[in-house]
């Protein structure tokens, strides 16, 4: 039963990342829209830093996605396996 409880927060925790990547990626595109955002001390072309910071970020958000996937499916899997009784004439782990 713990192992499924800590699953499922951990696959609760995958699908939030891809809204929270989303929301940071909104959020600097506001900041560009507004004229906000300028060159840091390096002086690399804030276009090249931006073409940068959007790729990062969709690769960012399909691994995300990938993540909660594959996490939707082992909780899926380790549901039947959480639940399944122990057989008859075993103790449990407190010695009952």
């Amino acid at each position: 039963m713990q192992a499924h409880s800590g699953h499922s927060h951990l696959t609760c925790c995958a699908g939030e990342l891809r809204t929270a990547i989303e929301l940071i990626e909104t959020s600097a595109q506001q900041l560009q829209d507004k004229g906000q955002l300028m060159n840091d001390y390096r002086g690399e072309p804030l276009d090249d830093v931006l073409q940068r910071f959007t790729e990062s970020f969709e690769a960012a958000k399909d691994l995300a996605g990938e993540l909660h996937g594959q996490l939707s499916t082992a909780y899926s899997a380790i549901g039947r396996v959480a639940y399944k009784e122990e057989p008859v004439g075993r103790e449990s782990a407190t010695g009952e």
